[in-house]
Parts: structure tokens; C-alpha cells; sequence
């Protein structure tokens, strides 16, 4: 295979700030199976290694797309691959090919086309790693590409792999460049069957995901429903509006509308929503309903939204969508019909006795939950005790906009369940319940606020070494969950003194780039930051103490071989010196950094291989009980945000950035400097 090297055509923000502002990896991704599509493919592979590594933040490695389209011949590489800002697209390969960016910091494109000039098959293997080009322009950048000319007739391919997603870099990322959670292994077969129904259903398109192939009877029950509607906008002008209702094999429960446009050929969803209609219940199933019509363009979906058409248009617009989407469930839904006649005669019914709910959606909302639960446990036929509590329950958590609680939580409860929920009522207040999502949702906000604090844009204004000892001094917990609670005095004066001076003696200095400690980073805003250095003990099991020694190198400082060696030597000395005592104490070294060197990820590595019941774990001693751990910050956040999920189930937790936080719990911290950087900080 031949080498060359070439430029591509353009300017760096053109690549960064146009070709990868999808609204999110899961759009960038389809921009990818797009181009497929319109390359004439009928076979679209899509290949996701997941990992459960703790070296990645996803549970994802790779991702990667072939398709049998016709791929890219060397002679139309530069124009249909390299070239940017032309009318070079034909049916796809727009600059689409290039939204993996958005992704991960690594693409290889890897294709075989058919060469009309010189009537032979070419194969092209060519690369873009973004970190080449960081601090230069990409025009002046010269990129390798390997081709060949094959003697034979070969099947012509297009494949691209991403590798060094951005959402596994351990600093702060975009919210555009995190990964979708389309994109995992139990959602990845929906979404794509979601965005591609047409070509899944009608099998013009065969995807295969992970060697799966998706076929429409794992996605839809039955023949989907076609319904056609007149529509005549302001204007006079008549539409006919086309509704394809698609019954799909899913737990989801709910109705999702797809508003669908025509994108150089292929049907692509514009605009997506999750309806709720006042005929519609989930004992339904899931449906799917998707809309197209010559009127629903890609002019008028540029920003997502309806505004284009006019206030007037889309109110017009939604009326006669909302009362074709009810017409259809209300002809489905005859039992509901039936039930809403004998619930209002109910007399633990809430909006009886002129007693009225404060909107209509509101009683729509309440009968459509008290009919689930009606067919679930047959409450009216059999248990007036559970009505009299549960109904108001209801009520009132509507009106509190807990809709969502009531959904997951309440209508999935079994008859046994439901019987202890009435029970646990009567025992403990919800409060406790309360109390404990609240300790969880606290403890996740502090680990996106310590993300910032040591990766983020603010470390570089937090120079005191103060600053940063306080905030984590008050969250032991980040060194395990027996440290919760734990007062940060210390109550043996001689062992902390000898703990002082061995840290004086092995770790103060500056790291040097002759020692290879040092991270050279202009822009990183980690260089700043001081060392810290604290201590701490607990009782714990059977009387026992555990004395937790916590080294927190600067940012600038990455643990290196020369800090390894040290780790070592200050815990040989803990074990070798008799002023510590070894009967009943445990002692836990914790040396922290922002970032390991490649020597110093290696010899972790392999020592915590050793260890595999025992994450982190550097090194056991075996005189005294004497734990050392080498981390990095990334890995302890990330090890904790684990633990939370655990406790949480995954606890969505609303966003508050490091600048709220920062002035709300930690004001006594922030000098002039801070506080003048503070109001930078997005």
C-alpha cells in the first residue's frame, strides 16, 4: 500500500465550531448513518465495544459504522473526503463525515470505491486525530493517507471508527461531546429502529447491530395505521398531512411523535416529542407516530421548533394534530370510556361535592392514573380502604407535579406493595424517604463540583492552599463510605507531629521536568494549585483504628516514579518506626493527583493486579496493617459517582454550576481574585 500526504481544504473552525455542533453525539452519529443511506447502501453494520473498565467513564470504547455503499475511489478522495465548504456532495459524503469529531478526538476512515477513470477498485485508509491540529490550522496540517489499486473486483465499502471518545477525558467536557445514552447496548437497537422505521420496516435498509440484525417483528405489533389528513394553513393553501401509527414492543408506555422530512432522499426525523393524549392510556402499549407532509420541511425544522410557521400557523397545526392523534386512541379506548362513567359515581372520587380540580388537565390526568391503577389492582371491586388514602395521595402529587412519581413508582407496585406503602404510611413519615434521596443528591452535586474544581476552568484561581483543604476536608467520605460523619480533629498529638515531619522530609519540593513530575500545561488552569496534606482517624471494626493519611499533590505535579518511590518510603517508615503502634490499626495512604505519568500508570497497574478484590490498592505491608493507594481525582470521582448510582438507581440530579456552589457553601473561601474569576466561570 501507497503513502501520501495531504491537507484538507478549510480552517480549523470551520472543523470545530460548524462540522461537529450537532445537538448531541447521538445526531452526530446519524449524520454518519445518513450519509450511508444516501450512498445507496443496503447493508449498514454498527459495531459498539463496551468495557467495564475503570480506565473509561462510558461504558463505551470504540464505535464504529460500515456500510456496502459505494464507497470513495483514491482519485475522488480529495474532493469528496478532503474538501470542505463545496457543492461536491452527491446523494451524501457531505460534511457529515466528518460529525465522528463531535464524538471521539480519533477518526479512521477506512474505504473501498470504484475508479471510472482507470476502471479498477481502490482501497483508502485515512486518519484525523484532532489533537494533531489543536494549537495549529488544520489547513496547514498534513495529513497521512494510505492507498492501493487492487488487481481484483472487490465489494466497495465505507467504514468509520472513532476511538478516544471525548466523554473519557477525565477533564470537563461540553455537554455536546458527552456520550448519549442512545448509545448503550439496552438502548441502542431502539433508537436506531426509532430514527429509521421506514427502512427497518419496508427492509430497504438491513441494520446490523453488534452481528444482531434488526428485523420489524422485534419492534412493531401488527400492520402500522395509516391516517391522511386535509390540512389548510393561513394561507389558503392545502397540505395533506400523513399520520403512520406504529404499535412497538416496548415497556415504554407512552406515545412519541416523529415529525419526518425529506433529506436528499432519505425520510430523517426533524423533530421529535413524547405526547399525551387525553384518550391515550399506557395499558395501550407504546406507539410511535410518525408525521410527514410536503408542508413539514427542513427550512422549517432549523432550530427544532415550530416558530418559523407563525403563532397562529402552529396553534392551527397542533389543534389538528391533537384531534387526530385523540380520535384515533379514543376509538381504541372504549374500556376507559366505560370506566370514567363508573369512577365519577366513586365516592372517594376528589372532584365530587363541587369540589373541582384547578385545570381540566389536571382531572384528565387524574382519571387516566386511576384507571391504570383500577386495572392493576381492581381497587374499586374490592379495596375502599386503599382508595380512601390513595386517591388523595394522587390528587395531590399531581398537583405537586409529581407525575413522573406516580408513573414509575406507584402504578408499578404489585398488590402486595401496595399494601406495605399503605402500611409504611402509617409507621414513618416521607420525610425519611426524603431525607435519604436528598443525602445522595447532595453528595452527586459535590463530585460534579469537585470535577470542576481540580479539571475545570476555576482551578486555575484557586491558589490557596486553604481553599481547596477546606471544601474536601468536610467530604472524607470521598475515601470511603466509614468516614461519613467523621470529625477532622485529631486526637494523638505525638503520631501527628512524626506524620508532619515525614511529610516534610519526603514530599515537599517542586516537581522538576528533570524528575519527569512536572505537567507543562499553558491553558490547563491546573498549575496553581497547592499541595494539601491531612489526616485523620476512625474507629472501626471490633474496636479497631484506621488512620487515613490523605497526600494531595498539586495539579502540576503528576505522580511520577520519584513520588512512587517516596509513597514507599514514607509507609516503610510507618512500618518500621515504633512510635506507630501495629496492635488494632490500620493504616490508609492515599496519594492523589491529577494525572499519572505512563511510568507511573504502569507500575499501578500491574500492583493493582494483584489486588482485584480491592480497587486502587498500590501496595499491602505485611509488619504492620499499612494500605497504599495511588489515584487520580478522575478515578475517585468516578469511583463514587458508581457508588451513588448504586444507592440511587441512577438519581437525576439538576445541574448547579461550580459558581452557585461556590458562593452558596463556601463564601468564607473566595478572596478578590476568586471572586472576580468567579463571574467568568459558565
Amino acid at each position: 500500500m501507497k503513502s501520501t500526504t495531504k491537507k484538507i481544504t478549510t480552517n480549523t473552525r470551520v472543523i470545530k465550531d460548524l462540522l461537529t455542533n450537532y445537538r448531541d453525539t447521538f445526531q452526530a452519529f446519524r449524520e454518519l448513518i445518513n450519509n450511508s443511506i444516501q450512498a445507496d447502501s443496503k447493508n449498514i453494520e454498527i459495531n459498539i465495544e463496551y468495557t467495564n473498565s475503570a480506565s473509561f467513564k462510558s461504558p463505551i470504547k470504540t464505535i464504529e459504522i460500515k456500510d456496502d455503499g459505494y464507497g470513495v475511489p483514491f482519485n475522488e478522495f480529495d474532493n469528496r473526503i478532503l474538501e470542505i465548504g463545496t457543492m461536491a456532495k452527491q446523494k451524501g459524503q457531505g460534511i457529515g463525515r466528518f460529525s465522528s469529531l463531535q464524538i471521539g478526538e480519533l477518526m479512521h476512515i477506512n474505504t473501498v470505491g470504484f475508479d471510472k477513470e482507470k476502471n479498477q477498485f481502490s482501497k483508502t485508509e485515512f486518519s484525523i486525530d484532532t489533537t494533531d491540529f489543536k494549537n495549529a490550522q488544520l489547513e496547514k496540517t498534513e495529513f497521512k493517507v494510505d492507498y492501493e489499486y487492487l488487481p481484483n473486483r472487490e465489494k466497495t465499502y465505507y467504514k468509520v471508527t472513532i476511538e478516544q471518545l471525548h466523554h473519557n477525558k477525565a477533564e470537563k467536557i461540553a455537554k455536546r461531546n458527552t456520550l448519549n445514552e442512545n448509545f448503550l447496548s439496552k438502548n441502542i437497537n431502539q433508537a436506531i429502529f426509532e430514527h429509521y422505521p421506514y427502512e427497518i420496516f419496508h427492509n430497504t435498509v438491513k441494520f446490523i447491530v453488534n452481528g444482531v440484525e434488526l428485523k420489524r417483528k422485534d419492534f412493531v405489533i401488527g400492520e402500522p395505521s395509516k391516517k391522511s389528513v386535509e390540512y389548510t394553513d393561513k394561507k389558503g393553501e392545502n397540505f395533506n398531512l400523513n399520520f403512520y401509527f406504529y404499535n412497538i414492543k416496548s415497556s415504554l408506555n407512552k406515545v412519541k411523535v416523529f415529525f419526518q422530512i425529506d433529506n436528499a432522499g432519505l425520510k430523517s426525523v426533524a423533530h421529535e416529542y413524547t405526547y399525551s393524549s387525553d384518550w391515550y392510556t399506557s395499558d395501550l402499549g407504546t406507539w410511535f407516530i410518525y408525521i410527514e407532509s410536503p408542508l413539514l420541511n427542513s427550512d422549517l425544522f432549523r432550530n427544532l421548533d415550530l416558530d418559523t410557521l407563525g403563532e397562529a400557523e402552529v396553534k392551527n397545526l397542533k389543534e389538528t394534530i391533537k384531534e387526530t392523534i385523540n380520535n384515533f386512541f379514543k376509538a381504541k379506548n372504549k374500556r376507559f370510556e366505560k370506566f370514567i362513567t363508573n369512577l365519577e359515581k366513586d365516592k372517594y372520587y376528589p372532584y365530587r361535592d363541587n369540589e373541582y380540580p384547578a385545570s381540566q388537565s389536571q382531572e384528565v390526568l387524574f382519571k387516566k392514573v386511576a384507571y391504570l391503577l383500577e386495572d392493576e389492582h381492581k381497587l374499586i371491586q374490592k379495596n375502599d380502604k386503599i382508595r380512601n388514602f390513595l386517591y388523595p395521595l394522587l390528587d395531590k402529587a399531581i398537583v405537586n407535579g409529581n407525575i413522573e412519581y406516580i408513573f414509575k413508582k406507584v402504578l408499578k407496585l404489585s398488590d402486595d406493595s401496595l399494601e406495605k406503602f399503605h402500611h409504611l404510611l402509617e409507621k414513618t413519615d416521607l420525610e425519611d424517604v426524603v431525607h435519604f434521596a436528598s443525602v445522595v443528591a447532595e453528595k452527586t452535586e459535590f463530585l460534579n463540583f469537585l470535577q470542576e474544581l481540580t479539571y475545570g476552568d476555576i482551578s486555575k484561581h484557586v491558589k490557596e492552599r486553604s481553599q481547596l483543604h477546606k471544601i474536601v476536608e468536610n467530604q472524607l467520605w470521598l475515601f470511603g463510605e466509614n468516614y461519613n460523619g467523621t470529625p477532622k480533629l485529631w486526637s494523638d498529638k505525638r503520631i501527628g507531629n512524626i506524620l508532619e515531619e515525614l511529610r516534610k522530609e519526603y514530599f515537599e519540593y517542586e516537581p522538576t521536568l528533570q524528575d519527569k513530575n512536572l505537567i507543562e500545561l499553558d491553558d490547563s488552569g491546573l498549575n496553581d494549585i497547592t499541595d494539601l496534606f491531612f489526616f485523620n482517624e476512625k474507629i472501626i471494626d471490633s474496636g479497631e483504628r484506621e488512620i487515613m493519611i490523605v497526600e494531595l499533590k498539586s495539579p502540576k505535579c503528576a505522580i511520577s516514579e520519584k513520588e512512587l518511590n517516596q509513597i514507599n518510603r514514607y509507609a516503610f517508615t510507618i512500618e518500621d518506626n515504633p512510635a506507630f503502634p501495629s496492635e488494632k490499626v490500620k493504616y490508609k495512604l492515599i496519594l492523589i493527583s491529577s494525572k499519572l505519568t505512563k511510568f507511573a500508570k504502569s507500575q499501578t497497574k500491574s500492583r493493582r493486579d494483584s489486588y482485584p478484590d480491592n480497587p486502587f490498592l498500590y501496595e499491602k505491608k505485611s509488619e504492620k496493617n499499612i494500605e497504599v493507594y495511588v489515584m487520580e481525582w478522575a478515578e475517585i470521582i468516578e469511583q463514587n459517582n458508581r457508588k451513588l448510582g448504586y444507592l440511587s438507581n441512577k438519581l437525576s440530579v439538576k445541574d448547579k454550576n461550580v459558581k452557585e456552589k461556590f458562593e452558596a457553601e463556601y463564601a468564607e473561601l473566595i478572596d478578590e481574585k476568586i471572586s472576580a474569576q468567579l463571574r467568568l466561570v459558565k
